[in-house]
């Protein structure tokens, strides 16, 4: 799921589905990094990097 774009200009999204793109991202992650990334005071891109932890 890296590189989840959510751009399609900020102003036809509803803030709850930006909302769900982050919790989408959040689920099941149990080691890595969410990163949101805003242009202009718009969310542009909904990154999730995932590690697996090797024991």
């Amino acid at each position: 799921m890296a590189g989840d774009i959510v751009r399609n200009n900020q102003t036809k999204k509803d803030p709850d589905q930006v909302l769900d793109k982050i919790t989408k991202a959040l689920e099941g992650l149990k080691y890595g990094e969410v990163v949101i990334k805003v242009q202009g005071g718009k969310v542009v891109f909904v990154d999730r990097y995932e590690r697996e932890r090797i024991e």
